[in-house]
């Protein structure tokens, strides 16, 4: 694939900026947006890219730029008064945000949108998460979650929660409808990523650990002067495990972007799909030794349950890494 076709996003990235156009659409203060082609504009003939790519792209483009009139407090087009330019939340006290959207991908899983304030943004830097709390008891229950929205995303931020049956925090969220207010503050974390430091960034992640590695590839694939290029591995159970699997094929189109589904109990390969990369069984030593081997100039960005970054962290060291080569979430 070309470097230059990094910047075409698929129909299932404009359903997911799809919020932000009706939004942005409808503010006088904001640049217009592109105007839609005919279908008649269309040929039929398979042109890559067809005039439909090169308006998916405009709009991708198009939303970036709002993102940023509203986040910037020079540009012309939007007066920010002083409030705005404050974050949304703060490391030294929770913020009480609302509930605008759910959206559910699953009895357990679920995306929450939260709303800010003033269209503020988190200012946070790709990798960090927010800290969730709620007063139970005279005691504050607190859960650590990674927004995986864009971190330049002004006016909300979406966060994947897995509910679990017995969970202290799972009960109140359980409950949660839209028009709820949650307890947020952050954001926390100490993950320094520059443009261009390593060759090569490999992601080992478990389950909702994937959400830090949304996040950081986004920030990556968005920005048309990184070459970084990212493998993504991702242990789940099932196929049906993975739950921002639509997402995951969006940013696989990048060129710089691979991404491979580890599945530790399927037994039903009917229901993979096309251009599915998937290894049936674990990540072990064995697995890591031979995608390690031939890399150089790279880090290991790892996200999973305590005993799955214990593995992974034992099978690095095992290979010949040290604290330098690894980052755990």
């Amino acid at each position: 694939m070309e470097q230059g076709q990094r910047d075409k996003p698929s129909l299932v990235q404009v359903t997911w900026l799809n919020e932000e156009y009706v939004e942005y659409s409808k503010d006088p203060n904001l640049p217009p947006p592109p105007e839609k082609p005919l279908e008649s504009d269309c040929c039929g003939q398979g042109c890559n890219p067809c005039v439909f790519d090169i308006y998916e792209n405009d709009i991708a483009k198009w939303v970036k730029n709002c993102r940023r009139v509203l986040s910037s407090p020079g540009d012309a087009l939007q007066d920010i008064d002083d409030n705005q330019l404050q974050p949304a939340c703060t490391l030294a006290e929770f913020t009480s945000l609302q509930i605008s959207c759910i959206r559910k991908i699953s009895e357990n899983l679920i995306i929450y949108r939260f709303k800010l304030p003033n269209n503020k943004s988190i200012h946070m830097n790709p990798g960090q998460h927010l800290i969730l709390g709620y007063k139970a008891n005279g005691s504050m229950l607190t859960r650590q979650y990674t927004p995986i929205s864009s971190i330049d995303t002004v006016g909300y931020f979406d966060v994947f929660i897995k509910i679990y049956e017995h969970g202290k925090m799972s009960e109140k969220i359980r409950q949660w409808q839209v028009g709820d207010y949650a307890l947020w503050k952050g954001p926390f974390g100490n993950f320094q990523y520059k443009a261009n430091k390593y060759k090569k960034l490999m992601m080992l992640a478990a389950g909702t650990g994937v959400a830090p590695m949304i996040q950081i590839m986004r920030y990556v694939t968005d920005n048309e002067n990184d070459d970084t290029c990212l493998h993504l591995i991702l242990a789940v159970k099932y196929y049906d495990d993975l739950a921002l699997k639509a997402e995951l094929d969006n940013l696989k189109q990048y060129w710089n972007v691979t991404i491979e589904y580890i599945l530790s109990c399927e037994k039903d390969a009917t229901k993979f799909k096309y251009g599915d990369k998937i290894t049936l069984g674990r990540i072990d030593y064995d697995f890591l030794k031979v995608l390690l081997q031939p890399l150089c100039n790279f880090q290991v960005l790892i996200c999973g349950t305590k005993s799955f970054e214990k593995d992974m962290i034992k099978y690095l060291i095992r290979s010949g890494l040290t604290a330098d080569n690894y980052h755990r979430f």
